[in-house]
C-alpha cells in the first residue's frame, strides 16, 4: 500500500492482493520504519457512515464504511473520497501499472492500466 500525505490530504493506493487482503479480513496496512520509531498506516472498514481518518501519533488509520468497501472491492470502482473534507481530504484508490514504465519498480501486482 502506498501513501501519500500533502498538506491536508491523505492519498493511499492499494495494488490487487491489497484490495483482496481488505475484502477478506476487513483491513489492510503497511508500516514505515525511522531509526527506533515507526508510522503505521492502515485502510480498515467498520460500521461508520463516513469515510474519516485518524492519527494517534502513531499510526493512521482511514475507516471506511463496509457497505462503501465492499462496493469499491467487488466493481470496477477506481476510489472514493470522504465527504466532508473541510478538515483532511482523503482518496483511496487502486494502485494502475504505470504507462512508462521505471526500473526498478515492481508493478506486477498493481491493476492493469485501463489507458494502456
Amino acid at each position: 500500500m502506498k501513501i501519500r500525505i500533502n498538506g491536508n490530504f491523505v492519498r493511499l493506493r492499494l495494488s490487487q492482493s491489497e484490495v483482496t487482503q481488505f475484502g477478506e479480513t476487513g483491513q489492510v496496512g503497511d508500516a514505515i520504519q525511522f531509526g527506533q520509531r515507526s508510522l503505521t498506516y492502515r485502510l480498515a472498514s467498520n460500521n461508520d457512515a463516513e469515510v474519516s481518518v485518524n492519527f494517534d501519533g502513531e499510526n493512521i488509520t482511514v475507516s471506511v464504511p463496509k457497505a462503501l468497501a465492499d462496493d469499491w472491492i467487488q466493481t470496477e470502482l477506481v476510489g472514493f473520497e470522504n465527504a466532508d473534507q473541510s478538515n483532511v481530504r482523503i482518496l483511496v484508490e487502486k494502485d494502475f501499472q504505470c504507462l512508462h514504465k521505471r526500473s526498478g519498480e515492481d508493478e506486477s501486482d498493481n491493476f492493469p492500466n485501463p489507458a494502456a
